[in-house]
């Protein structure tokens, strides 16, 4: 029996000696990854100035915004309409044994109560109000791009980030591949190191998936129907600096366009309760004409009066004061609403600033060094595999936490921008 154990134990072990000789001797570093993640670039990249301007101009956003504000224009202009003139043309008796007569009357339809003016004042309003709504979708639209670009900004670099250290690993365990052939190492600390090349392979593969589906949104906010011609590559754009918030909320309750939307909301219920209000007193409309009869011309004039006696306007009266009541409230919640985004983007901007400040290209570029010393290191023999694994590990988290520092404080200040009523970029 201990025989029979002490056989299978040996048959075991030349068993994983063999897989081991076997993963060790097979590369896994796929080129064809970072081939392509190169494929996937167009000869040039799209800035984030190209990206606002597109969503603004070529992307959906912009024909929807138009159509929005000519269908509330238009809405408007309906009720405030001046109503036409009336023209009747009429003759009487005819066919009958006696002269028949001829009749031509205009009827002309005059605002005393002035209830048009006050429409008409509702509509000027409105169209303040829908050009607000129109700036506040395209601004929606372009903020959105903005977002998508950084997105793809960092997705496309902690991709390049993967490949560079997939690259790196599978370097690392072809060495060791070599020094276990030779005897200079184990076969099971080979195949330790092939593991995390395969892993870091996986990773990178996963980066590049990721890449592709930002690329994918930023394409459908910016009117591309294929994201293959699209990537953002390069350094990052230099970010703005922070305002004090006394000027934040200064510039945001003169700049915010749904702010604005809700104060020419609020005049034009205003102006439209105005002329229900106005509706109660009677409509008035002049009549005069031409009359034809017993051989004689004759002149007609008269006077139309719509007297308010059963119809009294109530019901629009109270739905006006209703929507007048709701148009404050309106504008009362998104005052609020703009100062405490202004305040909270400015607090999650200053906050996401001194988080990252350690996050610079200096310090990407000592946890790059620290790879390289363990990396040589180790190859002399100095130091473990695990402190080699750690030191890349480090180098490749502290590029990731630049990359995604970076994103976050980028990302604070479009918010800061949207809440202060501002454009997605400055366009020079």
């Amino acid at each position: 029996m201990p025989n029979s154990n002490r056989t299978q134990s040996r048959t075991l072990g030349l068993a994983l000696r063999a897989v081991l000789a076997i993963a060790c001797a097979t590369p896994v570093f796929a080129p064809e990854l970072a081939a392509q993640f190169a494929a996937q670039a167009p000869p040039t990249a799209l800035t984030l100035t190209d990206a606002v301007r597109l969503a603004g101009t070529v992307a959906p956003a912009a024909q929807a915004a138009a159509g929005r504000r000519a269908e509330t224009v238009g809405r408007a202009r309906t009720e405030a309409q001046w109503a036409n003139p009336t023209l009747e043309l009429r003759r009487e008796n005819q066919g009958a044994p006696i002269p028949y007569d001829d009749f031509a009357t205009l009827t002309l339809p005059v605002d005393l109560t002035g209830r048009r003016f006050a429409l008409r004042s509702a509509l000027g309003a409105t169209r303040e109000r829908a050009v607000a709504d129109s700036i506040n979708t395209m601004r929606s639209s372009e903020f959105a791009a903005a977002r998508a670009w950084w997105e793809a900004w960092a997705s496309r670099t902690i991709a390049r980030i993967a490949i560079e250290q997939s690259a790196l690993y599978d370097r690392v365990a072809r060495l060791d591949s070599l020094r276990a052939s030779e005897g200079e190492l184990s076969e099971a600390q080979a195949f330790r190191m092939q593991i995390e090349a395969q892993r870091a392979r996986h990773a990178a593969g996963q980066a590049i998936a990721g890449d592709a589906h930002m690329r994918a949104s930023l394409a459908s906010l910016v009117g591309r129907d294929d994201p293959a011609g699209i990537t953002v590559e390069g350094p990052a754009p230099a970010l703005d600096s922070l305002p004090t918030i006394a000027l934040a909320i200064s510039a945001a309750g003169r700049d915010r366009p749904d702010l604005n939307a809700a104060r020419a909301m609020e005049r034009a219920a205003d102006r439209r309760a105005a002329a229900e209000v106005r509706g109660t007193l009677p409509d008035v409309g002049l009549s005069g004409g031409y009359k034809g009869t017993g051989g004689y011309s004759t002149t007609t004039i008269g006077v139309i009066l719509t007297a308010p006696l059963l119809n009294l306007n109530g019901g629009n009266r109270e739905r006006s004061a209703g929507e007048l009541l709701i148009a404050s409230a309106d504008r009362r919640a998104t005052e609020l609403r703009v100062s405490n985004d202004v305040r909270a983007a400015i607090e999650a901007a200053h906050a996401l600033d001194a988080g990252t400040r350690g996050f610079d290209a200096r310090f990407v570029a000592r946890a790059a060094v620290v790879a390289e010393a363990a990396e040589a290191s180790y190859r002399e023999g100095a130091a473990s595999l695990v402190e080699l694994l750690d030191a890349f590990r480090a180098a490749a988290d502290a590029r990731a936490a630049f990359v995604r520092g970076t994103l976050d404080r980028a990302l604070a200040r479009l918010d800061l921008r949207r809440a202060m009523g501002a454009p997605a970029v400055e366009v020079p």
